[in-house]
C-alpha cells in the first residue's frame, strides 16, 4: 500500500549519444539523485540520445530499502513507475501525482519471486517466478486476485517463466526457461501455442527473457544466451533476428530486458555490457547508451527497462541495485 517517501534533488545531467560523451555528477540524497532541470525534448519519432534525470539509490533513508534483486519494471498509463525485486519478493510503485514510493502487498503463496511487471489498463500484472503465476494488483498497490497459474496452462510440461508480455487485446506470451521458447496465450489465457525451442538456429531459444509486442501485433523476444532478438508475426511465425553475430558486429553481450515506446523504437537492457541499447521500428540500432554517462546516471548491469507515454526511460540495475530514469530525446 502507499507509503509516504522524501526526494532531495541533487546535480548532475548527461546526454547519452553514440558519437558523444558526457561528464557530470550527483549527490545522494534519500535515496534519490536528481539532475538539474532540462528543456522539453523536441518533437519526432527517432530517439536520437537519453538526458539523464535521476536515480533512485539504494541507500537506507529511501523508502524501498533495501533493493537487494532488481527485476522487470514497467510504466502505468499516468506515468507510475512500478518496479520488481526478485530477492526479497517485493514490489514497489512511485507515484506520478505525488512522487512518493509505496510497496504493494504481498500475496500469501510462497516463495514469492517477483519477476516482470506490466500495466493493464487500472490494474499491474505481475510475473512471480517462485509460483509461475500472475497476480493481479490494484494500482494503489492492492493484492487482487491470481490471474493466471502457468504451470496449468500446459500442464505436460514444467514451465519456469522469465518474463512476461500483453498485447491491446489481451493475449499474453511467456518466456520459458524450463522448455527454452515461448508460450503463447489467447485472450481468455488458454494456451495457443509454443514458439521456438531450444538451440542456437532460427526459431530456437537459449534462455529466452524479456518480451514485448508491437503495435501491429507482432512480437520481440530477447534471447539471452544466444545475444539475439528474435521477432515474430501476430500469428506466431518466426520472421527475423537481430544480433547473435560474432562479437565485433554485434551489440549484445547478455540482453535481458526490452521495452518499445509508441513510435515501436526498442529499448534493450544488457546487462553484459551495461548499455541499453535503442533501435528503430525497423529493428536498425540507433545507439547504445553506457558509458558516457554522468556517475549518477551509469548503468552497470541493466536488467529491466519500460518507457512512459510521456517519453521517460525508466532501468532497473541489478548491480547497484538502483532505478535510473532517463528523457527520450526525438528528432
Amino acid at each position: 500500500m502507499r507509503t509516504a517517501g522524501r526526494t532531495v534533488a541533487a546535480v548532475g545531467l548527461c546526454v547519452l549519444m553514440a558519437t558523444a560523451g558526457c561528464a557530470g555528477g550527483g549527490a545522494a540524497g534519500t535515496g534519490t539523485v536528481r539532475a538539474r532541470t532540462v528543456s522539453a525534448p523536441r518533437p519526432g519519432t527517432t530517439p536520437v540520445s537519453v538526458v539523464f534525470l535521476e536515480a533512485h539509490e539504494n541507500v537506507p533513508e529511501a523508502p524501498y530499502y533495501p533493493l537487494e534483486g532488481l527485476a522487470g519494471c514497467a510504466f502505468t498509463d499516468d506515468g507510475t513507475l512500478v518496479i520488481c525485486d526478485e530477492k526479497r519478493g517485493a514490489v514497489h510503485g512511485l507515484d506520478s501525482g505525488n512522487r512518493r514510493w509505496y510497496e504493494f502487498d504481498v500475496p500469501s503463496a510462497r516463495p514469492y519471486r517477483p519477476i516482470d511487471v506490466l500495466a493493464d489498463g487500472f490494474k499491474i500484472l505481475v510475473l512471480d517466478r517462485g509460483n509461475a503465476a500472475v497476480f493481479r494488483f490494484e494500482l494503489g498497490g492492492a493484492f487482487r486476485d491470481r490471474v493466471l497459474d502457468v504451470r496449468n496452462a500446459d500442464p505436460a510440461v514444467h514451465t519456469d517463466p522469465a518474463g512476461f508480455a500483453m498485447d491491446r487485446d489481451g493475449r499474453m506470451v511467456v518466456a520459458d526457461l524450463g522448455e527454452q521458447n515461448l508460450l503463447l496465450l489467447d485472450a481468455f489465457l488458454e494456451p495457443v501455442m509454443r514458439l521456438g525451442e531450444a538451440g542456437r538456429f532460427e526459431d530456437q531459444f537459449n534462455d529466452p527473457a524479456g518480451l514485448v509486442f508491437l503495435a501491429d501485433g507482432s512480437l520481440v523476444a530477447v534471447d539471452r544466451g544466444n545475444r539475439r532478438l528474435a521477432l515474430y508475426g501476430r500469428l506466431g511465425f518466426f520472421e527475423s533476428l537481430v544480433g547473435g553475430g560474432p562479437p565485433d558486429t554485434n551489440p549484445f553481450a547478455a540482453p535481458r530486458g526490452v521495452a518499445r515506446d509508441r513510435f515501436d523504437n526498442l529499448f534493450v537492457a544488457d546487462s553484459g555490457n551495461g548499455l541499453v541499447h535503442v533501435f528503430d521500428r525497423r529493428q536498425r540500432l540507433l545507439f547504445s547508451a553506457g558509458a558516457e554517462v554522468a556517475v549518477a546516471g551509469i548503468p552497470e548491469s541493466p536488467v529491466g527497462v519500460a518507457v512512459s507515454e510521456g517519453g521517460l526511460l525508466a532501468v532497473t540495475d541489478r548491480a547497484r541495485s538502483a532505478v535510473l530514469v532517463y528523457r527520450i530525446v526525438y528528432e
